[in-house]
């Protein structure tokens, strides 16, 4: 259903006509916004009339709003699968409780800590990964992920959603429709109110960089976790070997660059420009592998005395990154 999305398009071409057409009638201020009030009425109404053939909730999710104030949302964005927000929520809902969306004309951005301010959550969704997409202003939606995950586990994983917010919102809009049905499903998500510090995260050039399977990544940390709480991350010209120490033994896994043509999502790929070893949780690395879904490949970049960047390549040049602090002295 885009007949919102064709309503707005009318309006802002219509809109130009008439602030062209009340410039050459020498209309200004009060006259001329009466002139165009006047316009879009009467582009509503034929739009009423003609193309809804008088039945506006046939045609609309929202008859009043969308066709006779269908510019009262300063956001509208359009993703073709529910199903990838749902599994970005999925994989950072056990680290984050509540969060700002901040929407611009790039895209939608989120950024937050944990709470132990260990980790650091930061995902884009370039305005390219939307169509259509639109937002006429810099807004934060305020949301509780947990809220958020409820009502996007209503959506069929072939879904398409589109995301709306009023200007200053209470409220954001989720409408969820079907791409081979005409079920539709429409839910409002209370916002909230986070003040929310935004850091700055500095270009860094790391000296080690290994792409691999992301389901690779996962099994190991799901394997040495059993052994440790944590894992030596070290990467040399050998290759890169996690390893662990614990109360029951050891554990060890090492990687070699590897390229298969025929199945380029198992390569592995390492560039190294100094050797590196860290400690980090296991714990927050199981939680990051949680968006093993979203990409066939994880991107891992270490440098020594330097978060940690675990990197999940979405379409669109969008991406969710995790950061996580190494382990120092005595945490080991």
């Amino acid at each position: 259903m885009h007949s919102p999305q064709t309503v707005s398009n009318i309006r802002a071409l219509t809109a130009s006509l008439f602030g062209v057409a009340a410039g050459t009638l020498g209309l200004e201020s009060f006259p001329g916004f009466i002139f165009y009030f006047i316009g879009t009425a009467i582009v509503s109404g034929l739009i009423y009339a003609l193309k809804a053939e008088s039945d506006p909730e046939a045609y609309f999710f929202r008859p009043l709003a969308d066709l006779w104030a269908g510019d009262m949302f300063v956001l509208e964005a359009r993703l073709e699968q529910a199903n990838l927000l749902k599994k970005v929520v999925d994989a950072i809902k056990d680290l984050v409780q509540d969060c700002n969306f901040d929407c611009n004309d790039s895209g939608i951005a989120l950024q937050a800590m944990d709470n132990s301010h260990v980790a650091l959550v930061s995902m884009m969704l370039k305005s390219e990964s939307f169509s259509p997409y639109r937002c006429d202003r810099n807004i934060a939606l305020g949301i509780n992920l947990t809220s958020l995950q409820k009502v996007l586990r209503c959506a069929q994983s072939e879904d398409i959603l589109t995301l709306k917010a009023e200007d200053a919102p209470d409220v954001v809009n989720m409408v969820f429709e079907s791409s081979d049905s005409d079920r539709i499903s429409e839910y409002d998500i209370k916002l909230m109110d986070i003040d929310q510090e935004h850091l700055g995260i500095p270009d860094t050039e790391y000296a080690a960089t290994i792409a691999m399977p992301s389901s690779e990544f996962q099994k190991i940390c799901r394997d040495l976790t059993g052994l440790s709480e944590s894992v030596a991350i070290e990467c040399t010209k050998e290759g890169v070997k996690f390893a662990c120490n614990g109360d029951i033994g050891s554990g060890a896994v090492t990687l070699r660059s590897h390229t298969d043509i025929e199945k380029p999502d198992k390569n592995i790929e390492i560039n190294l420009s100094e050797p590196v070893a860290l400690t980090f949780s296991l714990k927050y690395l199981v939680n990051f592998c949680k968006a093993s879904g979203l990409s066939d490949q994880v991107k891992l970049c270490l440098s020594n005395e330097v978060p940690l960047l675990v990197e999940y390549a979405l379409s669109n040049n969008s991406y969710l990154r995790f950061y996580l602090a190494p382990k120092i002295g005595d945490e080991e």
